[in-house]
């Protein structure tokens, strides 16, 4: 097979690595006629505010500087976060955050290996938004599509990205991508109206300086910190824009973008937040809006968007009517299930430079409009922003054709599923009232091994499991999503793995003047219970005659906008299609952290049987069990009994596949097994004895004879 490598450094990192230096990389392009391209990611830990030469550093009028010889630092030597003179542990990709941006052309295949040189974690890669069709295994989520891969192990993953757009990769292991393990990934098509060189990566996230997000995650959170709310903040001291921000004044270094007034610019704008909710806007430049997760829609112009974890959006800047000067990429933080707006701290700022050449610098500063458009409201109407006009992300209309990249045909059959996000209590997240957790086996490869049963769970009982829904194959399948129960309702952005939802109808949240939240009265949650008293681990559409969708009104099924990251606003529900037409075994999560942490996930097992052509050297990965009988008597153990673990493996077969693997020698066929060797040994002495006595008699016979003679 033909292919081109590319360095993404000019030094090889291990000779870089022996010199004290770290490896900085920008960005890999592949060239455009190349049909298989090649590139790599070293996985290691990086630190902020610290220089392997010069020691500690500080911020100051925007530049670094060293603690030690108060010498000037080049800022793209080093990571510099919010410029907080405290150094953090990272996990970065080629010694960079965000990592390396990837860029390829569509329909070209691409190889990326992924070295972990950390020392004590595994981790994994997923390719954010792509759909992976007829590569399932290269999805990047451990112990669903693959197992982690551990320190001084790599991976390769190939697949061939087939819809244009902007993407991003990011571990999926734990809190890595909160810890910086994350980068852009951008496939460019062939009809896209921008040159490259007007195109602009703007990657978000947010960012506390004290802590590291697992510290957050597993401990600060479930302790009572207001006896020192400072030290033990757990919220976002800052927002950072391609890696850089400020906090309190501090005059860090900020990314800069300089724009020539004739040109127009592209922006891809990627959202690795972890937890938090943003409003994007350039005051005083309005935002062409083109596509979203890889979606081209009609162009709609807006003021603000609102984009949530793991979002992205493409936004057309058209400058030739911009007066030139200074502007600001200001992003502010929502807060709470109103999304107050954030005006006064914790913004994350760009500066972005307009002038008729493009080595200028500008100098004047425009403010806004006071009514300002905002895209992606859940809303029907802000609340306490009367200068705000929703417009919610299901108004979008889509400018694609259907998407004609089906692995399997389609077929006329419809199914519906319902699925409801909700909390169980403070610490954990379910679906349908299913907390999941990780199977102990990657479930693509190792379907045998995964219990996915949940048979404590009922329409008011939860229960924890591996939980999974059957989508049959070819078949249009639709989503109800909703938000709803008597525990806390809270927006969450849903994400799919291995497709992009169509989005048809949305039931928008609405609030009260107190700002409690109006639930949606389109769902039921229970026969005999109110939504009120209900945890609505069954919910089903209130008036029976939405069952057939086309009674449901102001559903979309002819130009709706497709998304792989879709917000579920409190108390309110998504209608979404899909077609089971792309075999795996694919992740269907909220995709902040902490909700994924405590269980908000389901797989979603498609069309498994017709899943082909997995490596046949992709590594598996499993628990050990070491049963009573093969340890001495005297020896006590708690592990699963064999009973336990046949049952786990029986229960995956009538869901993950449809064929049998039963042992030939039945369920106790350790017992059997050492029978059979035993007998088998027995009659092979007999047989060697007999010969033996055989040959004794032959012999004797024959000395008789010569004698006789």
């Amino acid at each position: 097979m033909s292919y081109k490598r590319y360095s993404l450094f000019t030094v090889p990192a291990s000779v870089l690595l022996l010199l004290g230096v770290m490896p900085i990389s920008v960005c890999f392009q592949c060239e455009k006629n190349v049909p298989h391209c090649v590139t790599s990611l070293i996985v290691d830990n990086s630190f902020t505010m610290i220089d392997k030469e010069k020691g500690p550093l500080y911020t100051e009028n925007r530049k670094v500087l060293s603690a030690r010889y108060g010498q000037e630092v080049d800022i793209n030597s080093v990571i510099t976060a919010d410029g907080w003179n405290m150094t953090r542990k990272l996990i970065t990709a080629n010694g960079t955050m965000p990592g390396p941006d990837i860029i390829v052309h569509q329909n070209q295949k691409i190889t990326i290996v992924v070295y972990n040189h950390l020392l004590s974690e595994e981790i994994s890669i997923h390719w954010h938004g792509i759909e992976q069709f007829g590569t399932p295994a290269m999805d990047g989520v451990p112990f669903v599509t693959q197992c982690p891969i551990l320190p001084g192990q790599s991976f390769n993953y190939t697949f061939t990205p087939h819809i244009g757009g902007t993407y991003f990769y990011h571990s999926h292991s734990g809190v890595q991508s909160d810890m910086g393990l994350f980068g852009a990934f951008v496939v460019l098509r062939e009809r896209d109206p921008t040159p490259l060189e007007c195109q602009k990566i703007v990657q978000l996230q947010e960012w506390n300086h004290l802590h590291d997000p697992e510290t957050i995650l597993k401990s600060l959170n479930h302790v009572d910190t207001t006896a020192d709310p400072i030290n033990y903040f757990t919220g976002s001291h800052s927002v950072l824009i391609n890696g850089r921000g400020e906090y309190d004044n501090n005059m860090a270094p900020l990314t800069v973008f300089r724009f020539n007034v004739s040109e127009t610019y592209l922006l891809r704008v990627i959202s690795a937040s972890s937890n938090k909710f943003f409003l994007f806007s350039i005051p005083g430049i309005k935002l062409t809006v083109k596509e979203t997760d890889g979606d081209e829609i009609l162009p709609i112009t807006v003021d603000k968007i609102i984009i949530y974890p793991g979002e992205r959006y493409d936004i057309e800047l058209n400058l030739q009517s911009v007066p030139e000067g200074l502007y600001n990429i200001t992003v502010n933080l929502l807060v709470g299930r109103t999304l107050v707006v954030n005006r006064e701290k914790n913004v994350g700022i760009a500066m972005v430079h307009v002038t008729n050449s493009i080595n200028s610098y500008a100098t004047v500063l425009n403010d806004s409009d006071t009514s300002e458009v905002v895209l992606n409201c859940p809303f029907l109407i802000y609340p306490n922003e009367p200068n705000f006009t929703c417009v919610p992300v299901s108004q979008l209309k889509s400018m694609n054709l259907e998407k004609e990249i089906h692995v399997n045909k389609k077929s006329n059959r419809t199914a519906s599923h319902f699925l409801n996000f909700s909390y169980r209590g403070t610490k954990q997240s379910a679906v349908n009232g299913r907390i999941f957790r990780n199977p102990s086996v990657a479930a693509l490869i190792q379907p045998d091994e995964v219990d996915v049963s949940c048979p404590r769970c009922d329409a008011e009982n939860y229960c924890t499991c591996s939980y999974s829904v059957n989508l049959e194959t070819g078949a249009e399948i639709i989503l109800v999503m909703s938000n709803l129960g008597k525990e806390f309702l809270d927006t969450h952005p849903i994400h799919i793995h291995g497709h992009k939802f169509q989005i048809l109808r949305m039931g928008l949240l609405s609030i009260t003047s107190t700002g409690d939240v109006i639930p949606t009265n389109d769902l039921r949650c229970s026969e005999s219970l109110t939504n009120e008293e209900s945890l609505c681990y069954s919910v089903k559409w209130d008036n029976k005659i939405w069952n057939n969708l086309s009674n449901i009104p102001d559903i979309n099924f002819q130009n709706g906008v497709r998304k792989d990251t879709i917000i579920l606003p409190a108390g309110g529900y998504v209608v979404a299609r899909i077609w089971a037409t792309n075999p795996g075994v694919w992740l269907l999560h909220c995709h902040m952290t902490r909700h994924l942490f405590e269980g908000m996930a389901v797989m979603l097992n498609e069309s498994f049987q017709h899943v082909v052509n997995l490596p046949s050297d992709i590594p598996i990965c499993t628990s050990f069990y070491n049963k009573k009988k093969y340890l001495p008597q005297n020896t006590e153990t708690t592990t699963p009994s064999s009973q336990t673990i046949t049952k786990s493996t029986q229960s995956v077969h009538n869901t993950f596949t449809t064929k049998s693997k039963t042992s030939m020698f039945g369920e106790n066929e350790d017992s059997v097994v050492l029978g059979i060797i035993i007998t088998l040994a027995v009659l092979a002495c007999l047989l060697v004895i007999s010969n033996l006595y055989t040959i004794h008699v032959l012999r004797s016979q024959g000395k008789a004879s010569i004698t006789g003679h």
